[in-house]
Formats: structure tokens, sequence, C-alpha cells
């Protein structure tokens, strides 16, 4: 996918390390615009790799830079936005893609690990959003035009799954955030708000889990269907271009997530049919 030649920007990616926001600093580089990642690890190694692309792409390496953080930590994100802003500039667009899932049923999952899904995924997200918030406010004002916050969610914030208790509780809570800070900061404060809903993505954290998580989760995740990263990105960025607020890439993510919001009780038998399937199949 070729960006159209607009105004160059700056693009902080909070999770940049690996999977979708890797990919997403690749395109922005692609596109001409300066990238700052911030992960909690593999920060030195994507910063080489994308260096490398940027200078493919004929960027310098003033186009990239990267940051470890914790997004819990938010004296360290303070310090880490404060040190972006002065390197690259005040970002046009702060997409939080940080985030972890433990496949297990209910049952299984301990207590640390439920509580760890909702601290990095909606805790997190909101510390991301507090923190950036200033610079937002003040890009908004420098450049007359609405900066963006992005938030990741998952088609398991729509509609929940087997084997994800603590995912679905944090990304659930992830899509309430956001509908809340498109109301007070869309209209109050002209920063645009947006939140990706994205299926099954093939990406590392992905692989792991097919790995070491539930085959029941496995299977019945492609009722949602499974995209590459690639693919994902793509339709991700045209939503955030086109100034969506739900961001769902994927044609049959789409149309579940419009199926189970015309037709909710038809769409939970029709899951709890194939769960009962895969059930048997694996007794």
């Amino acid at each position: 996918m070729i960006f159209k030649k607009t105004k160059k920007q700056v693009r902080w990616i909070i999770g940049g390390s690996s999977g979708i926001g890797y990919e997403l600093a690749k395109r922005y580089l692609q596109a001409g615009d300066r990238v700052c990642i911030f992960a909690h690890d593999q920060v030195e190694d994507a910063v080489s790799t994308l260096t490398e692309y940027a200078a493919k792409s004929k960027k310098g390496t003033e186009y990239i830079k990267g940051y470890q953080v914790d997004v819990l930590d938010t004296e360290q994100l303070e310090e880490v936005f404060r040190a972006a802003e002065q390197a690259l500039s005040l970002p046009a667009t702060v997409i939080n893609s940080a985030g972890i899932a433990i496949a297990k049923s209910f049952e299984d999952m301990s207590e640390s690990e439920f509580k760890r899904q909702i601290d990095v995924n909606l805790v997190g997200s909101r510390n991301v959003a507090y923190t950036a918030l200033p610079y937002l406010k003040e890009a908004r004002n420098e450049n007359k035009q609405p900066p963006k916050l992005v938030l990741m969610s998952s088609m398991a914030g729509l509609i929940p799954c087997y084997g994800y208790a603590g995912y679905c509780a944090s990304k659930y809570g992830v899509i309430g955030l956001a509908d809340v800070l498109r109301m007070e900061l869309s209209k109050q404060e002209g920063i645009d708000v947006a939140v990706i809903c994205p299926p099954e993505v093939e990406t590392p954290l992905v692989f792991e889990e097919r790995r070491v998580g539930s085959p029941i989760t496995k299977q019945l995740k492609q009722i949602g269907g499974s995209l590459s990263v690639e693919v994902a990105v793509d339709e991700i960025l045209a939503g955030i271009r086109g100034n969506e607020f739900f961001i769902i890439p994927g044609k049959q993510a789409r149309k579940l997530y419009h199926l189970s919001r015309l037709m909710p009780m038809i769409v939970r038998k029709q899951v709890d049919k194939k769960l009962a399937q895969i059930i048997s199949k694996s007794a």
C-alpha cells in the first residue's frame, strides 16, 4: 500500500517494537513521516531494523526514534514523551497498541494473570491517553488541525471468546474508555479519537498463543476470521485517515460485528453451537 503525498507528520506508537505497532511504524516511515516507537522490550532491535528500512526508503536516521517504557509507570511515560517531543516535535497521532493476552479458562487463570491483562490493556490505555493529552492539545493549537488518539481494543472487546476472561474484560473496557474519550475530547478539545478492533492478526503474540494456548480458543476465534498483519494495517490506516471511530479490519469481522448488533441472540446461539461442536470433537 502506497500513501498519497500529504504533509509529513510525527507519529507516536506505543507497542511499536512488534506486531501491528511495528508494521504501522514502517508504513508511516514509508510515507516520510517521523516516527517514535515506545515499547516494554525489543526497542533497540526494532529501531535498528526500522532505521535500515528508513535508509532504504531514502529517509534519514532522524526519522525514527525509540524509547523503552512500561505503560503502567506514568512517571516513565512522562519522561519518554517529553524526550520524544524534544527529538521529533509534537505528535499528530498517538497510537497505543501495547497489550498482552493470556488464553486460559477462567478456572485455570490465576488472579495475577487476570489482573495483569486488565492493568496492561486497560489501565495502560488510560495512562497513555492521559499522559499524551497535553501534547495532543498543544499539537492542536500549533497545527490548527485535529490530532488523533488511537486505542487498540479487539474483536474480543465486542464479542466474547472462550478462554479470554481477562482479555475480553480488558478489551471491553478499552472500548468503553475510548467512547467516553470520544465524547469528551472530540467535541470539547478538538482531538479525534478512534478505537481499533481487529480479529486475529498474524503477529508474534498470536503465534505464541497458538503454541501454548487453548485449542478451543484457537478454533473459536476463526469465526471472526484471521488476517495477515499487512492486510490488517492497510485497513487500520484507511480507518484512521477516514476519521472512523470504530476501526474493524477484515470483512468477516465487520460482518460478525454488524450481525451481533442487529441479531445478538442469533449470533450468540450460533457461537454457542460452534463452541459445542469444538468441545465435542476435542473430548
